[in-house]
């Protein structure tokens, strides 16, 4: 077959069946709904090819679908303060000399199945489109929101002070020092910042934070928390000193735009949006005005010794990297392919909101089939309307539980890998699990919020800490010139997540060896330690102590023994009882130790004298001798043969 055999049909909205009114092939009803003519037979094959390549041809003009999120409109780039030279514009792992290298983060391996397949295969491809779906999964993945809202609170709690002693200094410098530090962690809300910072890292993977100092209180004033997208890292080779520019895109432009109305605009009258830039402008320091004009950033120092700076947390960031990588950077694809199935699935329902009606009646005319149709259409206008047939009918509806896909198992699959990456259980996000069951979980969680820790404190007291301690001279210096710091260690006052049972009881016992302060245990409750101190020792000895009652029955124990000694209690007791009372012995009837055997010698202290030795040998051999005493004689006996015994050898 040549090419000239071929027919070829030029491509209209008739030739591929789309409704034109006015058409013969089509007929309208009431309310000029125009509805297509029922034709049987197979679709004709060209017609389909021919419906296929317009839809793709309307697609490529720019209408597409990117699973619910408007970023598909690249801004352009072509501007001279564009934001193609920010470091959202790059990839995690680009170098921060180049401006064009590490553009798109895109593995070789997608972008050629993207060309294979048409560019259906979507992937951000910057690092402000990657924050803002970071962002977005936070907001409407019930796991992923979950997961980073633990991540963040577990570790933190009440933050407390401790400071150590240390040589030259006094007792009254360690308590001011303690209350300048604790004052100053006050005016910063330095538990937000720490909290912001922590969620920051985890979801984003970076945070910077820019420090204003005060240099008549010499302490920090405010901790302000910068977008991640308009702040640029480079870190010089073979030094720790890092150059970081901040682009404030809005407040760029309205600088520039500021210059340029001064200078159209000069004698004329400024309206109210661009009095209020005016006034927003007039705010800013010269300083800044001018490096944002030579420059087009602001240059923001990293040295905290030096006065305001800026310091960059980070994640999981090795050293010859220049920004650390997210937490969901390792479930990215599967979020995203999860948010596609939501789209689809939503894209049905939208679809099939309507049941779709079909209805079967074999072996009808033309005729007959065009004047059922018109039953069912009367029918739909009057709810009361009965359709009477003389053949046979199917009428059945078609709803979205029919269209929507079965997608249980791809859900369940991407949810594991969430549980994965994110290091937790779904037992441990609806909090339905238990410690017994879940221990290791619970012990590699612990592990992650210690080191959670140890970087937020390690933040705290280097770069906050120890610069207040340098300007205010608090140190003490070595015969080597090493300088130790006099400020206070931050520690947390809770455990994060253990059985809360076992930790109070092995706490209380240290607590009754006398190993642990009865702080600890108020902090753990979160109870204020010094008002329940004074609460305690204002009710010492009153009908509020704990221990009052048992203060009044050992009263009543003392006064009753010596109620029984001193008095004649006993004795009416007794006669209540109808008993009869027998008065106990006195000292003075028991004097002389007497005993069954009669009284012995007594000394002139009243003490018992023990016989003499031969007089003992004596008794003993008259009592033998006569045969008086034997091995069962009784105690009369005994004491009959010892008193003759003692009457002949006296």
């Amino acid at each position: 077959m040549s090419e000239d055999d071929i027919k070829r049909i030029p491509i209209t909205a008739s030739s591929i069946g789309i409704p034109i009114p006015g058409d013969p092939k089509y007929t309208s009803h009431r309310g000029g709904i125009v509805r297509p003519e029922v034709t049987n037979g197979q679709a004709d094959p060209l017609k389909a090819a021919q419906a296929r390549k317009v839809h793709k041809s309307l697609a490529a003009g720019g209408v597409s679908k990117t699973a619910g999120m408007m970023i598909d409109n690249v801004p352009n780039m072509n501007t001279s303060y564009s934001t193609r030279y920010l470091d959202s514009y790059r990839t995690s792992y680009a170098s921060g000399g180049d401006d064009r290298g590490g553009t798109y983060d895109v593995p070789t391996y997608f972008v050629e199945m993207n060309d294979k397949n048409g560019g259906v295969i979507y992937w951000p491809t910057t690092l402000r489109e990657k924050y803002s779906w970071y962002r977005y999964f936070y907001r409407t993945d019930a796991y992923v929101g979950r997961a980073l809202d633990l991540l963040t609170d577990l570790p933190m709690s009440k933050l407390t002070l401790n400071m150590p002693s240390a040589k030259g200094m006094t007792k009254t410098q360690k308590e001011e020092i303690n209350n300048f530090y604790d004052h100053m962690m006050e005016k910063l809300g330095l538990f937000d910042v720490l909290r912001s910072s922590l969620f920051e890292v985890n979801c984003i993977g970076n945070t910077f934070l820019f420090h204003e100092w005060d240099d008549e209180m010499k302490m920090w004033s405010s901790v302000q928390m910068l977008p991640p997208e308009e702040v640029s890292v480079f870190q010089f080779p073979f030094s720790d000193k890092k150059r970081i520019e901040y682009r404030p895109e809005r407040l760029i432009g309205l600088i520039k735009q500021h210059e340029q109305d001064s200078e159209v605009s000069y004698g004329y009258s400024e309206n109210s949006e661009s009095s209020l830039s005016s006034e927003i402008v007039d705010t800013i320091p010269e300083d800044i005005k001018n490096m944002i004009s030579e420059s087009g950033a602001i240059m923001m120092d990293s040295d905290p010794m030096s006065g305001s700076f800026t310091y960059h947390m980070t994640r999981k960031r090795a050293p010859y990297m220049e920004l650390g990588a997210s937490l969901l950077e390792r479930i990215l694809v599967p979020l995203l392919q999860k948010e596609n199935y939501r789209y689809t699935q939503l894209s049905l329902a939208n679809r099939n909101m309507t049941p779709k009606n079909l209805i079967v009646a074999p072996n009808l005319t033309g005729e007959e089939l065009e004047d059922l149709r018109l039953q069912v259409d009367l029918s739909y206008l009057d709810p009361d309307y009965s359709i009477i047939t003389n053949y046979e009918v199917d009428w059945s509806q078609i709803g979205a539980d029919q269209r929507l896909l079965d997608l249980s198992k791809e859900y369940e699959t991407i949810d594991n890998q969430i549980f994965s990456a994110l290091g937790v259980t779904r037992e441990l996000l609806t909090g339905e699990g238990a410690f017994g069951g879940n221990k290791i979980t619970v012990e590699i969680l612990n592990t992650m919020f210690l080191h959670s820790r140890q970087m937020l404190i390690d933040y705290v007291e280097q770069q906050l800490f120890k610069p207040v301690a340098e300007a205010h001279g608090w140190y003490s210096t070595d015969r080597n010139g090493i300088k130790s710091y006099w400020y206070p260690k931050v520690g947390f006052n809770r455990l994060t997540i253990r059985d809360n049972s076992e930790v109070f009881d092995s706490l209380f016992q240290l607590y009754q060896k006398g190993s642990l302060p009865v702080d600890i245990i108020y902090e753990l409750f979160n109870l204020d330690a010094d008002s329940l101190s004074e609460k305690l020792e204002s009710q010492l000895f009153t009908v509020k102590d704990a221990t009052f009652n048992r203060l009044l029955e050992e009263v009543n124990l003392e006064v009753g023994r010596n109620l029984i000694d001193q008095s004649d209690v006993v004795e009416k007791v007794a006669k209540y009882l109808k008993l009869e009372y027998k008065a106990p012995q006195s000292d003075e009837d028991l004097e002389g130790g007497e005993d069954d055997f009669g009284g012995g010698f007594e000394d002139e202290e009243g003490g018992v004298q023990p016989l003499p030795d031969d007089i003992v040998d004596g008794v003993a051999d008259i009592s033998i001798d006569e045969g008086n005493l034997g091995p069962d004689s009784t105690d009369q006996e005994i004491e009959e043969a010892v008193q003759e015994g003692i009457n002949k050898t006296s």
